[in-house]
Formats: structure tokens, sequence, C-alpha cells
């Protein structure tokens, strides 16, 4: 009997490392957006950060003013790692990354569009031409758009392989000893995996949640709320389906479509 740690994993590739599924690729795959976001940061003042960066920078705080370059070093580490691991299973990284981000492209397609359905399907109006407005910026500049695409990884990076992975191993230890029925065990861990996350993901993003950590952050508003937890939902499901990098790159790349003003919402 075996609990995976994260429900990405391909359990039944010939090898984990090849599959679009695999933790290690997935994580080369967001280097590239771990990167730009840092960069962003770097060249830029006052530049906006996330929420979800914050939150792991917390455990980097002994660094004082050295803290970028600890984050960088820890990033490098942990992309060195998934590159060693890799390459240890004779995985073709540069293929493997790039169908990640192509996969990612067209999910992203599809995120906006299915959002706004889900979300009438319960018949509420969401505002989303208000939340494209909030994201908009005249002429937005690569660094605008560098740090979208980042802000889309340290989130899935936080919420789907942090958050959602631990759920789901911590509830199916639980449910495994106590029912003992691996296949039902494992659909509960998913769907209380999915949930959480979901629900944590959306709360993150509003003031309320961010000042008890001593970040600033917006008023709650319910149907923003609705949107955020059904973004995360479907987000959860990619990376259950598809592995992180592509749940990253899609959030990235669905990110900056709104920050430029492409409102989803046009199919209603």
């Amino acid at each position: 009997m075996s609990t995976s740690l994260s429900p990405s994993a391909a359990e039944h590739a010939p090898s984990s490392g090849q599959s679009s599924r695999s933790l290690t690729l997935g994580v080369l795959a967001m280097a590239p957006l771990f990167a730009a976001y840092e960069v962003a940061l770097a060249t830029r003042d006052s530049a906006p950060r996330n929420a979800a960066e914050l939150f792991f920078s917390l455990t980097l705080r002994p660094f004082g003013e050295h803290l970028a370059q600890a984050r960088w070093a820890a990033l490098c580490a942990v992309a060195l790692a998934a590159a060693w691991l890799a390459r240890r299973r004779s995985a073709a990284i540069l293929p493997g990354v790039a169908r990640i981000v192509l996969e990612a492209l067209l999910a992203a397609c599809l995120v906006g569009p299915l959002m706004v359905v889900g979300v009438h399907s319960f018949a509420e109006r969401v505002p989303s031409f208000q939340v494209a407005a909030e994201l908009t910026a005249p002429g937005p500049s690569l660094g605008d758009t560098a740090l979208a695409l980042g802000a889309g990884a340290w989130e899935e990076l936080f919420f789907r392989v942090g958050l959602y992975s631990f759920v789901y191993w911590l509830a199916l230890r639980f449910c495994t000893a106590c029912f003992g029925a691996e296949s039902h065990a494992r659909a509960l861990a998913d769907a209380l995996g999915l949930c959480v996350s979901s629900t944590a993901f959306a709360a993150a993003h509003f003031g309320p949640v961010l000042e008890r950590f001593g970040f600033e952050g917006p008023p709650f508003e319910a149907t923003r709320f609705a949107w955020l937890a059904l973004g995360g939902a479907l987000l959860g499901l990619l990376f259950r389906w598809r592995g992180p990098g592509v749940a990253a790159w899609t959030h990235g790349l669905f990110n900056v479509a709104l920050w430029v003003g492409i409102d989803p919402d046009v199919i209603w």
C-alpha cells in the first residue's frame, strides 16, 4: 500500500520524468516564471509583490537585507535538484518543458470561459470587467507581464504543490488507516485537497486574511471570492490531471490576459 505525497505524480507512466505530470519537469517549467518575477522585482521600484511569494519569504526573514539573494539561491537550488532528477530518469528536458507550455497555452484559452459559465450557472453575475480593470495598466510593460506570470507560478507552488498535496497526503493516510479502501480514500483525499486549496487561494486575495500576516489587501467581496475560488478549483483539477508546470503556466498566462484587458465574460 503506497501513499504518494503529491497527487499530480505520474503514477502509471513508464518514467515519471518523461510525463508533463512529473513534478521534476513541472518545477523546471516553472523556473523561467520565477526568474522573470525576481528580475521584475529587482529592476522596478515599488513593484507589487504576490501574497504567496510573501508567505514563502517569511521563512527567509533571518537573511534580512539579503532576502532577495536568499530567495534566488533557494530557487536555483530547487531548479538544479529538479534538473538532476530529470536527467537521472533520462527525461528529455527541453521537449518536456515545451510540451508543458503548449498544453498551458491551450488550457489558458479555456479557463476564462469555463469560469464564466461556472459562476453564471449559480445565477451570479461576475463583474469580470472590473477584475480586468483592476489588473489593467495603460500599455503594460515587460515588467508587468513578468510579474503576472511569476505571480501564477508562486501561487501554484504554494496552493497546489504545497497545500493541495499536503491535505491530500494527510487525508489519504488518515482514510486508509481508518477505512482501508485506498481507492475510496484517494477520491476523498482529492476532494478535500481541492476544496481546501481552492478556498485558501480565494481567501488569500483579501485583506481580512492578509492582514493577519502583516500584509495589505482589498476588502472582501463575495462575487470576487466566488470567481477566485472557482478559478482555484479549475487550476487544482488541472494540477491533478496535467501536473504543476501546466497549472503554473496556465495561471500565469491567464493573469497576463486579464492584465492586458482581455475580458472572458464576452462569451455570455
